[in-house]
């Protein structure tokens, strides 16, 4: 396993972690009675849902790369993920950054814990959409052709990580009580008012990712290719020399 990939994986998971629309509802939980319990379903029912997507791309992505062989190596296939690289960074630079408040999350006034755990799997699913720095994650997982058990201690890692907000949160107002719920209130309408921009931040953060990886593999494909050439060069010289009488 390359040492390199781990700050990358760690950049990577830090950036994911910061989802507005997860930690809102986290601090909406927060101002609720029995607040630990409902926030640690929630947060469980977010790791299970992240972890078994993660897992699930990881061995079906891991299958069709093995189909696919050096394709993803191609030059085509690398100036189309600089091309998709390109247009994220463009997009999270140039889209307009709406000013309109997201609405207040829909958490059950009550009911058993499981359903809190559902509302974390649906939370996860819904912003799939903002997932860019997993799915860049499980693309250099892919690319460093790790076995299982090398990339799954990454994967849990990983989303070790990125359930870490909340449940700091829970610990902050575990230790402070009532003093944090005025400055949690005053979080959850600065996130609410930010999750556009913030959106926007990821997507071109992981356009920038895609570019440097596309980059750097077309860097590698070159040199395994003049190291290649090398050593038929120094094979048909030594063979040249053979022939002589």
């Amino acid at each position: 396993m390359s040492i390199d990939l781990l700050p990358a994986l760690f950049g990577l998971s830090l950036l994911d972690s910061l989802n507005p629309s997860a930690l809102v509802v986290a601090l909406w939980l927060l101002s609720r009675p029995h607040a630990a319990s409902r926030l640690l379903a929630y947060v469980g029912g977010i790791l299970v849902a992240y972890l078994g997507l993660g897992i699930a791309m990881m061995l079906g992505f891991g299958a069709l790369r093995d189909a696919l062989g050096d394709t993803l190596d191609h030059p085509a296939a690398l100036i189309a993920q600089g091309v998709l690289g390109a247009g994220l960074l463009a997009y999270g630079i140039f889209a307009p950054k709406s000013a309109q408040q997201a609405p207040e999350p829909h958490v059950p006034a009550r009911g058993r814990l499981a359903g809190y755990a559902v509302l974390g799997m649906t939370v996860t699913v819904v912003e799939l959409v903002t997932a860019l720095p997993y799915f860049a994650a499980i693309a250099l997982m892919l690319g460093a052709d790790l076995a299982p058990l090398q990339w799954l201690p990454l994967l849990l890692a990983y989303n070790a990580i990125f359930v870490a907000p909340p449940l700091l949160l829970l610990a902050l107002h575990a230790v402070l009580g009532s003093r944090t719920d005025e400055r949690f209130a005053r979080w959850r309408q600065r996130l609410q008012r930010g999750a556009r921009e913030a959106a926007l931040w990821v997507f071109a953060i992981v356009g920038v990712a895609l570019i440097g990886d596309a980059v750097g593999r077309h860097i590698e494909v070159g040199k395994t290719a003049q190291r290649a050439e090398d050593i038929t060069g120094m094979r048909d010289s030594s063979g040249s020399g053979k022939a002589r009488p």
